[in-house]
């Protein structure tokens, strides 16, 4: 549970940190304030979505929204994602979907930002299985 909640701890640091440097706002802890109004209510609607059981629909909409390639949208995938991560494994199997395809989706939307490398980050090294 300590190594989790480290790791959810540093995926938090890491999205503030580029939310700051994207956005030049300053002493700001998460990324989800620093959008405007219109884009935290299409990053809470996305995650409700996700919560809800419809993951797919949700992963779809992300990256349909990372199509535009803004940091807003960046920072909505980034927030939908944190909190997709961080869903226990019982989740993903009462709703039908895998932390496998949730990480291949990662992978997508991160390529479209140039951040691949954030994907052990947010979803481990990719050993799970399917």
């Amino acid at each position: 549970m300590f190594e989790q909640d480290y790791i959810m701890r540093q995926i938090k640091e890491i999205t503030a940190v580029i939310a700051k440097v994207l956005f030049g706002a300053k002493n700001v802890e998460s990324s989800f304030y620093m959008l405007e109004e219109a884009e935290r209510q299409k990053a809470f609607t996305l995650i409700e979505k996700m919560r809800s059981g419809q993951i797919k629909e949700a992963v779809d909409d992300v990256n349909r929204l990372a199509d535009s390639n803004t940091k807003e949208n960046l920072m909505i995938g980034l927030e939908f994602y944190s909190r997709l991560s961080n869903m226990e494994d019982g989740f993903f199997a009462e709703k039908g979907y895998s932390l496998v395809k949730a990480r291949k989706a990662f992978e997508e939307f991160a390529e479209k930002y140039g951040l691949q490398q954030m994907t052990n980050l947010y979803f481990g090294d990719g050993n799970d299985d399917e």
